[in-house]
């Protein structure tokens, strides 16, 4: 019977502790901000990157909040994709990064944390423009999407 009760009592604490510490609150929201142009990272002519700053937001706050698990991704689309075929369209490029990935690329602002990313591509988008889109996916459940951010791609 005590057994069971401090058991009971270690599993309600760590339970609180893990809730403080943030670890099991739920990513609601991923908001991408980019710079509406294609960036020359090589030197050689022709654009081959974009910048973004990604932010993620829990439980409803309007702060940014740290990745402390799942993985954040950002999506590159050839071409213009609106928000309703993010899900089911295939990208071009996916760049993955896990909490110990993000550590480095955290930075604080006045919105709270964001995590900036200065991408290159591999394979050059055909079209005029490539949409960038940031995607967290969670140990458990489905994926959380920002909005499409569209960019025209200089390409040379």
């Amino acid at each position: 019977m005590i057994r069971s009760i401090c058991g009971l009592i270690l599993a309600l604490g760590l339970t609180a502790c893990s809730t403080l510490s943030g670890g099991s609150q739920r990513v609601d929201g991923v908001h991408l901000f980019g710079l509406p142009i294609t960036l020359n990272l090589d030197g050689k002519p022709g654009a081959d990157g974009f910048a973004v700053r990604v932010f993620v937001t829990k439980n409803g706050s309007a702060k940014g909040a740290t990745v402390d698990g799942g993985v954040l991704e950002v999506l590159m689309f050839d071409g213009v994709v609106g928000a309703d075929e993010v899900a089911a369209k295939e990208p071009n490029q996916v760049w993955k990064f896990t909490p110990r990935q993000l550590s480095p690329l955290r930075e604080q602002a006045s919105l709270g944390n964001s995590y900036r990313f200065t991408l290159r591509w591999d394979k050059l988008p055909t079209h005029g423009h490539v949409s960038v889109v940031a995607r967290y996916v969670p140990e458990k459940g489905g994926p959380v999407y920002s909005s499409p951010s569209t960019i025209p791609a200089t390409i040379k």
